[in-house]
């Protein structure tokens, strides 16, 4: 079965795709799409609803705890705006004029559900005309703010401040934190904690489902399409690493080490979820509710759960190693 050739410039995560272009916009960006996937952890998640699949379960994370965390991961500090809803005047003041005031600065806003319930972008604004220039991955056009206001749950909004670049050494240990903590289901959750399951259990809800035969078609395509892209990125990021950190200190030679191993693991993990990828085609979704499919689904997400369990335990080797030695001051 043939594979299309994969491209690194796009991902299904819309998350770590709009902080790649707040970062990139308007300056020269050190970070390629595989690093802003590996250092925010994203080419790490699984976030899968328990019920049917549902496509909501990608996005469905508390997006200003992880947000804010994914662009300190990268060097920045960042503002939020999260209002709950109905939004009440004086927020929905200060949040279009912390919109404003980023894009002034040459920072694009990450907002949610612009167009579709995705992340994306606010770029630009006219206040004459009360509208915003914004893009996501199904459209770039105009939003204007009483229909921004017009949303569901939370009006959400994470701009970036200021740069304030880390050590390689510091980013690599905060991506670790985080990829550790979510799949091990450690991540906090707040409201999405008994909706959806995360990390190595989110395999476990994902076969729970199948088993049941419950599987949404669409939903469950599109979380293949999204954990599979996540995970071919995963390696990619691993790959990187035995690459760039090329020194010759017990550090750059650890990193070397534990990244190769990883990323056999995770290679295996890729592979499962592509080949499930390709048995439930996005949008069509395929048929997870005819038994032999599900059963086979249910194989490849055993598969990749086990060569996941054994690529986050070094990972975890790696994360306590970077502590050991931060906290030694040996590396700065």
């Amino acid at each position: 079965m043939k594979v299309e050739k994969k491209d690194w410039t796009r991902t299904w995560t819309s998350a770590a795709g709009a902080i790649y272009g707040a970062i990139s916009y308007n300056e020269n960006n050190d970070f390629s799409l595989v690093d802003v996937m590996g250092l925010t952890g994203h080419a790490f998640r699984i976030n899968i609803d328990p019920i049917q699949v549902n496509a909501a379960g990608p996005t469905s994370f508390p997006g200003g705890y992880v947000l804010r965390r994914n662009l300190c991961n990268l060097g920045y500090i960042s503002c939020l705006a999260d209002s709950e809803t109905p939004i009440v005047p004086d927020k929905l003041e200060k949040t279009i004029a912390l919109i404003q005031d980023s894009i002034d600065r040459g920072y694009p806003a990450i907002c949610y559900d612009l167009f579709i319930p995705e992340f994306g972008l606010i770029y630009g604004y006219d206040d004459e005309t009360q509208e915003f220039f914004a893009k996501d991955v199904s459209q770039d056009g105009v939003v204007s703010y009483e229909k921004f206001a017009d949303v569901n749950f939370v009006l959400f909004a994470t701009t970036i401040s200021e740069k304030l670049p880390h050590s390689k050494y510091e980013m690599l240990r905060m991506a670790l934190d985080m990829i550790v903590d979510h799949t091990r289901g450690n991540e906090w959750t707040h409201m999405f904690k008994d909706n959806y399951a995360i990390g190595l259990s989110g395999y476990d809800a994902w076969i729970n489902v199948m088993e049941k035969r419950s599987a949404d078609p669409s939903g469950n395509a599109y979380n293949a399409a999204v954990v599979s892209d996540a995970r071919e990125f995963a390696v990619k990021f691993l790959q990187e690493l035995m690459e760039k950190w090329d020194g010759e200190n017990v550090v750059e030679r650890s990193v070397r080490k534990l990244a190769a191993e990883a990323s056999k693991h995770y290679s295996v993990v890729a592979d499962s979820l592509v080949e499930l990828r390709l048995m439930f085609p996005f949008p069509q979704g395929g048929n997870p509710q005819d038994p032999e499919v599900a059963d086979r689904a249910i194989r490849l997400l055993r598969r990749a759960q086990e060569a996941e369990s054994q690529g986050i335990k070094i990972l975890e080797r790696l994360l306590g190693f970077m502590k050991a030695y931060h906290s030694e001051k040996w590396i700065y």
